[in-house]
């Protein structure tokens, strides 16, 4: 081909036909710049290719590790309702005097252990920073996906600061309720059995109250209250991912689809 063009210029030139010639020039730039053009385009596409498969394999990570946090979210979930919130009304009741000494059972001594304590908020989040720091998000072209990933994660990042600003509350009222109940071993072991125990086993353990105590001390009302009112923001917001990582879950099995 190359060949080709030069003869194609020689003959030209021995003919004199220098117009024809500078035409024939130009066109020969037009089609190098065709072929310049054309090949870039084909590299842009690879590139864009690549950086589009990319997405997708940092897409399927970002899903398994929601994935994962849902798991680890829902049992927070349960145990803040089943147990920590129900540990949180029992004594509020308790100390209103709305529980009588026939319906305190177990239960009662658990709540005041429990009522005030909030599990940590963990998440994974090595797919989602992968994602924001390269160009990979670009490649996302569902704009509700990005959207539901930032208030996901947002949600996360609230979660997490609500629970800090509410830790004090928490460990003063867990301060304050330890007054009211002594634990007591119901046998005493010798020192070997003693360290090498884990847990706390209900069954070797009693405890003993001062419920009279309890009802008396009228600041406990506001704070029971409050902690009452901290489990539910934070199960309201366990609720909220949860609906985020459906639709995100289903935001990222349509984009990777997508070829």
């Amino acid at each position: 081909m190359i060949k080709f063009f030069r003869k194609i210029r020689q003959k030209l030139l021995t003919e004199n036909k220098f117009s024809k010639y500078l035409l024939y020039a130009i066109g020969e730039i037009i089609l190098v710049v065709i072929g310049i053009l054309i090949a870039l385009q084909i590299n842009n596409w690879n590139e864009n290719r690549k950086d589009l498969l990319r997405a997708h394999h940092v897409l399927n990570n970002l899903s398994e590790e929601i994935r994962q946090d849902s798991i680890y979210f829902n049992n927070v979930y349960n145990a803040e309702k089943d147990i920590f919130l129900y540990g949180a009304e029992v004594l509020f009741n308790l100390h209103s005097n709305n529980l009588n000494s026939e319906e305190i059972d177990s239960i009662v001594g658990t709540s005041f252990r429990l009522a005030c304590f909030t599990p940590a908020i963990k998440s994974l989040n090595n797919a989602f920073n992968e994602l924001m720091a390269s160009n990979l998000l670009s490649q996302i072209r569902s704009e509700d996906l990005k959207y539901n990933l930032n208030e996901y994660y947002g949600q996360i990042d609230f979660l997490k600061s609500y629970s800090l600003q509410s830790h004090q509350l928490s460990n003063d009222l867990i301060y304050e309720l330890s007054q009211y109940y002594e634990v007591i071993p119901i046998k005493l072991g010798d020192a070997r059995e003693i360290s090498n125990f884990s847990g706390a086993a209900e069954s070797q353990f009693t405890a003993t109250y001062d419920l009279q105590s309890f009802r008396n001390n009228k600041s406990l009302n506001p704070k029971l209250y409050d902690m009452i009112d901290i489990h539910k923001d934070r199960l309201g917001g366990f609720e909220i991912l949860r609906d985020l990582s459906i639709k995100i879950q289903n935001g990222i099995l349509m984009e990777v689809k997508r070829k």
